[in-house]
């Protein structure tokens, strides 16, 4: 590596580490308003609507808990995933070419 490739690297490694420095400068100010609890408008968030879900996993935690897809849905994703990756010109243009190779006489 030449004197020049060794200033070019570390003139491209500071000039990056300024300007991250500086992009974090302005965001660490442009926050800085944010989090003065004295500025808190103390805004709640309406929580009627979750309500009967909470009480429901109280009751019944299961009923809380998504259904699991049984193994017959995730064949049929595979599946579909073979067919359309099978589909793709990539793979048939390959696949005629390979069939030229082994059917010339």
């Amino acid at each position: 590596m030449s004197v020049f490739e060794i200033i070019v690297r570390l003139a491209a490694a500071a000039a990056l580490l300024s300007y991250l420095c500086l992009k974090h400068r302005q965001r660490k100010h442009r926050r800085s308003g944010e989090d003065e609890p004295a500025e808190w408008t103390g805004k709640g968030m309406d929580v009627t609507a979750l309500k009967p879900a909470i009480e429901g996993v109280r009751r019944d935690y299961l009923a809380g808990r998504h259904s699991a897809r049984g193994i017959f849905c995730r064949r049929s994703l595979i599946r579909l995933a073979r067919r359309t990756i099978a589909r793709m010109a990539y793979f048939h243009s390959r696949e005629s070419q390979e069939h030229e190779q082994t059917h010339r006489p």
